[in-house]
């Protein structure tokens, strides 16, 4: 009966909590805005050009407030920050897609891989298993703009941004599917 509860109670954890980023990096997130990260994001790179596994190209522009996505304007923006070994990343990937497929055309989810020198072909291979019906970014520049965001820490790590670009929420560790959409619906009637 106890190891029951006690296996119970373990993965709840782990579906709650987020994997930390593997990073030799000593410092120490400042507590800065998000307005100020983008501000100083802005300051640091003008354009990031992202390459998706299927070959499509995305441009990404800081703003003072957020990031300019060319050629997803109007839409909800949900940039997911996670890692192929991350158990709750992997344990988010199915809610990201149902919410992807009831919002489509309305909200775009960018999964930015954070691992170095991922062969596009297991990456392709981990969105059929998870059948992932959005784009999974795999360049260096993810790691770009992980750094003009401030530098993501834990992953997952969940970036929302509204219709014209302006930083809305974020989420650190796997969100509840419910809460993600509440955001998002309130992100779309802004």
């Amino acid at each position: 009966m106890i190891t029951k509860q006690l296996v119970s109670l373990l993965a709840i954890l782990l579906i709650f909590t987020a994997c930390e980023k593997k990073e030799t990096s000593t410092k120490t997130q400042s507590s800065q805005t998000q307005t100020e990260k983008a501000s100083a994001a802005s300051k640091a790179v003008n354009k990031l050009t992202m390459k998706a596994t299927d070959g499509t190209i995305f441009t990404l522009s800081p703003t003072q407030d957020g990031i300019r996505f060319e050629g997803l304007e109007q839409k909800v923006v949900l940039l997911d920050f996670f890692a192929t070994w991350c158990p709750p990343c992997r344990a988010e990937m199915p809610h990201l897609a149902n919410l992807q497929t009831k919002y489509k055309g309305k909200v775009q989810i960018l999964s930015v891989l954070m691992e170095e020198e991922k062969d596009n072909s297991e990456v392709i291979a981990f969105a059929k298993e998870y059948q992932l019906n959005f784009p999974i970014l795999n360049s260096k520049e993810n790691f770009m703009l992980s750094q003009a965001l401030g530098g993501i820490r834990s992953l997952p790590t969940l970036v929302m941004y509204d219709k014209e670009g302006n930083y809305f929420t974020h989420y650190v560790g796997a969100a509840p599917e419910e809460m993600i959409e509440a955001d998002i619906q309130k992100a779309l009637a802004k």
